[in-house]
């Protein structure tokens, strides 16, 4: 859970919450941006199979959310397909993120990090490239 102060008062959330706010994000990219965990790989059958029973997220390796004083940080980790403009699909994302936030959680986060795990084609081809606003 996390907490922080409004002109409102107290406002708790869970991660699932910003785990929406991105995953949204990444679907508006027109498929060209998939959500991968930090080492580039396909979530297998059996985290999918356990998410549809709720024992755990199958997000859960792709995005970070950490709380420090500055505000949230968040990390999201994906997988671009092959002829995609990283900068231009990193920063659609990154400002995604930044506007949903800010109108569902009235806080804006102190910073958004887009990291490209891979680049798919047939193969995923790795690589690891930050991006961050």
């Amino acid at each position: 859970m996390f907490d922080f102060e409004t002109k409102l008062g107290d406002v708790r959330f869970s991660q699932s919450i910003i785990n929406k706010i991105v995953m949204n994000a990444v679907e508006d990219s027109g498929g060209k941006a998939l959500l991968h965990n930090f080492k580039g790989k396909y979530m297998n059958v059996v985290p999918g199979i356990a998410s549809k029973i709720n024992l755990y997220d199958e997000e859960a390796g792709s995005i970070e959310v950490v709380q420090t004083e500055a505000g949230l940080e968040i990390k999201v980790y994906v997988v671009l397909r092959f002829g995609t403009s990283i900068k231009n699909i990193t920063g659609e994302i990154i400002d995604h993120i930044y506007e949903y936030t800010g109108r569902i959680l009235e806080q804006k986060p102190s910073k958004v990090t887009v990291v490209v795990t891979g680049i798919l084609s047939k193969n995923i081809a790795r690589r690891h490239i930050e991006v961050s606003k």
